[in-house]
């Protein structure tokens, strides 16, 4: 039992290493790591590589790109100096995309991958090679990919390594711990720029001071299956401030047939900052100015907003008319806010030559877009639809949203509706949101097919 016990703990220290020394070469200042078990995915995408050759699910019509990913990654798996399953990729702010993994034997790697990958010359102590559009370097100890042109690789990924030997992923517990989770996929994006807040770092190193978003991938009962929290760079939880838990009541304001709904639970001391920011990013002037306008409303929620939405004919995929679709969206604010916004509208379309008519309970009809839009007070909510507002409709959505401060629900009848060539399956998906973290599944239904092989097939 000792003897098995050091056995357990060497094994342990040595995979431990490996996955030490690769995160010490990527610098804590990119903007995206992570780690993918590249094989893993593979095979649970029904790809194998077999008798020196790609094999990929029947009836599957792969184009080249994917019979060369699989034939590559299968010629570095069977060289038994790489492991596939620890691969380590990120992105730095100026867009550099890189993977890197470790190799025990530089020419048994070459000569193993010679068939997938063009090794061309030395280079700074490099064996430079490309493949597709990646730039390959290998050196006694790791393999780069990276995106940049062959003649800068050598240049940009040794900048990066120059700049961990400053500051590494490796010196970030949290990022460390995470990235080594045996999920199949693990990401960590970074949330605000270091430099800018650097005179407000309590220590020398700004970059362990700013909060990660973090997703994990699995496959679980055929189903992809997710998580997502944000945390420091110690491994540290951070709720998200400003939320409270949706209230069921205004689910009951939603049709069965619905098969799009999203709810949040707000407060005032929600941080729109994130979103303002980011729709101020795509817009011009004009969009500023109405997100100016906006903000004071946006900052008065004080409870549940929801959107949810639902097919009103048989062509609503087909022809996605706004009228082939029934809507309705409700946000809980003061009276006085809604009041206001009532105000506006009513002299908005009166200046438009538009007549609104009462239709009691506080909500107007407005004739619009070939449709009549409800717009009104809802039980303290600022609410709008195109079909009129009806409490104690019955619905599926109350375990998804029940006890969250957020969720999504949203399903597809079938993917053919996404394009001709889709298959006939139906789509499932639903988040559930926490303060401190938010869980995800999509699943597909009408089939037994795994999920990862669809969704391969869906994008080659």
């Amino acid at each position: 039992m000792p003897l098995l016990t050091a056995i357990l703990f060497g094994l342990l220290a040595v995979s431990c290493s490996k996955e030490q020394k690769l995160l010490d070469v990527i610098p804590s200042s990119v903007d995206i790591v992570g780690s993918v078990r590249l094989k893993s995915v593979l095979d649970k995408a029904g790809c194998r590589y077999e008798n020196d050759a790609a094999v990929v699910p029947a009836g599957m019509d792969a184009p080249e790109r994917l019979t060369a990913i699989v034939n590559l990654i299968g010629c570095m798996d069977a060289s038994g100096v790489c492991n596939v399953d620890e691969t380590y990729w990120g992105q730095s702010g100026e867009g550099k995309f890189f993977a890197v993994l470790s190799v025990s034997d530089r020419k048994k790697f070459k000569e193993a991958t010679a068939p997938e990958i063009n090794w061309t010359d030395e280079t700074g102590g490099y064996t430079c090679g490309k493949v597709g559009t990646m730039a390959v370097l290998l050196d006694d100890e790791r393999v780069w990919f990276t995106t940049e042109k062959p003649s800068e690789a050598v240049k940009v990924i040794e900048g990066l390594m120059d700049d961990a030997k400053k500051s590494a992923i490796g010196a970030m517990t949290g990022l460390v711990q995470l990235l080594a989770e045996d999920n199949l996929i693990n990401i960590a994006a970074r949330q605000g720029n270091a430099e800018k807040n650097k005179k407000g770092a309590k220590g020398e190193n700004p970059n362990l001071e700013v909060k990660w978003a973090t997703l994990t991938l699995n496959v679980n009962d055929n189903k992809l299956v997710g998580n997502s929290s944000m945390i420091e760079a110690d491994g540290k939880p951070v709720a998200v401030a400003g939320m409270q838990e949706i209230n069921p009541a205004v689910l009951a304001y939603v049709p069965g047939n619905f098969n799009i709904a999203l709810g949040f639970g707000i407060t005032p001391e929600f941080d729109w900052s994130v979103l303002t920011a980011a729709i101020g990013t795509f817009g011009g002037f004009q969009t500023q100015g109405m997100i100016s306008a906006v903000i004071p409303y946006l900052q008065s929620v004080d409870g549940t907003v929801l959107f949810a939405a639902g097919p009103a004919t048989p062509e609503a995929y087909t022809d996605p008319d706004f009228g082939n679709w029934q809507f309705i969206a409700m946000v809980h604010l003061p009276q006085q806010k809604i009041n206001d916004v009532m105000g506006m509208m009513r002299s908005s379309m009166f200046m438009a030559g538009v007549s609104p008519k009462d239709v009691g309970n506080g909500v107007m009809m407005i004739p619009q877009y070939g449709m009549n839009i409800y717009l009104g007070n809802v039980d303290g909510y600022l609410a709008v639809s195109n079909f009129p507002f009806e409490s104690g409709r019955q619905n599926s959505l109350a375990p998804v949203f029940g006890g969250k401060v957020g969720a999504l629900s949203f399903s597809l009848p079938t993917l053919k509706v996404l394009g001709g060539g889709m298959p006939d399956y139906g789509l499932g998906v639903k988040v559930q949101m926490n303060p401190d973290n938010a869980v995800g599944e999509i699943n597909l239904t009408g089939t037994d097919r795994p999920i990862l092989e669809v969704l391969l097939e869906a994008l080659v």
